[in-house]
């Protein structure tokens, strides 16, 4: 088993496995020089086989969502959720009454804690694809500022009422600043974003999610109706080592828009569950494939790997600004054969970040791609 010790709460290391699984190592640009100590960087945070994002496009109302996130938690599956930062189309009220919002706070307070998710969904919750360039790009930018007024860092963007189809649209989100913008599609070929040896998808905005909906709502035989019509997709996805998106309404509210059968649900969230998932958020997994994308590790060892006066040094590097791009890239590598079984520390800047136990040679860390030597030596 992996053991570690550290300062609580550090963000830099996610939980580590002790076996490596070799068939998903990602032989990227980030692939070290030959030498002594070989590294790479994994495709998928904690090295899983494919990755998953589910996004639940509702107004975070606890009476709500309460339910849904309770058994997603319990399952160790995460989801986001909406945020529309004006109006909802037709509404004489805004969605959230201001940053002291009752559903912001639970949001922040309750769920982002839990490892939940959120992504930016409009300053008002129109169809894009029916403004200009100009107006498009101006409620993109609102959208962008007021969520940073309220302390939610703009990454990932979700389009509402299906827009986004046009390139002039999703050339105004992403000149607004934020990263990722997801579509609804019903079409498979556009599930499956980098996919195999792929380092970037085709389109950072124009991202299909697959349209999870009853088909006793509007008999959308184009969707995904039920768990029978999800697992395979599913099961392609880790097939292709790739990140599939899921798109939900109103979970188990048959009153209200797109709705999905409750039971239905908990069948998909022990489906995804029982599988070889990242199951992230699309804000932190655009970030960790942005930064794969960039990244190189540079390597420099000296002393004897089997005493104390041994280290090895990894530098992380991606070219971007870390204030934003800060999520953790996962380093896989074989530690030499005097480690296996014995601690190892990592030190950055001189302070202890880490202290780790492998009972195999194939060992694995997440580290911030931050341009700064991690130190790594045998615990005296």
């Amino acid at each position: 088993m992996a053991k570690f010790k550290g300062k609580a709460g550090m963000a830099i290391f996610a939980a580590l496995a002790a076996v490596l699984l070799a068939c998903t190592v990602a032989e990227s640009p980030a692939a070290s020089p030959a030498g002594p100590f070989n590294a790479v960087i994994a495709k998928w945070h904690n090295n899983h086989t494919a990755a998953i994002a589910i996004s639940y496009d509702i107004v975070v109302r606890p009476e709500w969502v309460a339910g849904v996130n309770d058994y997603a938690r319990e399952w160790g599956v995460v989801m986001d959720y909406e945020v529309v930062t004006g109006y909802p189309y037709g509404g004489d009220a805004p969605v959230f009454s201001g940053a002291e919002d009752a559903k912001l706070a639970y949001l922040k307070s309750e769920l982002l804690p839990q490892g939940f998710g959120y992504f930016g969904h409009g300053h008002n919750h129109i169809d894009h694809d029916e403004l200009a360039y100009s107006d498009a790009l101006k409620s993109f930018q609102t959208c962008y500022e007021v969520m940073e007024d309220w302390g939610l860092k703009p990454v990932a963007y979700a389009y509402p009422r299906n827009g986004g189809q046009e390139r002039e649209t999703q050339q105004a989100l992403a000149d607004a600043g934020f990263l990722s913008g997801r579509l609804i599609t019903t079409r498979e070929r556009d599930f499956y974003h980098l996919a195999e040896d792929e380092l970037a998808p085709e389109n950072w905005f124009a991202l299909g999610s697959v349209e999870m909906q009853s088909r006793e709502f509007d008999n959308c035989a184009a969707c995904v109706n039920d768990n029978g019509e999800l697992v395979p997709i599913l099961d392609k996805a880790l097939e292709r080592r790739a990140w599939v998106i899921l798109t939900y309404h109103n979970i188990g509210r048959p009153e209200g828009w797109g709705w999905y059968d409750g039971e239905e649900f908990k069948k998909d969230v022990r489906a995804v569950a029982e599988r070889d998932f990242w199951k992230g958020t699309l804000n932190d997994i655009t970030l960790y494939a942005r930064e794969r994308e960039r990244a190189a590790i540079e390597i420099a060892t000296g002393g004897d790997y089997g005493t104390a006066a041994g280290w090895v040094e990894l530098t992380l590097s991606d070219g971007l600004d870390n204030g934003r791009f800060d999520q953790p890239l996962t380093v896989l590598f074989e530690q030499p054969a005097e480690w296996v079984r014995k601690s190892f520390t990592v030190v950055q800047d001189g302070e202890l970040v880490g202290e780790f136990s492998f009972d195999t040679r194939q060992a694995m860390v997440s580290l911030q791609p931050n341009e700064r030597a991690y130190v790594l030596r045998l615990k005296p």
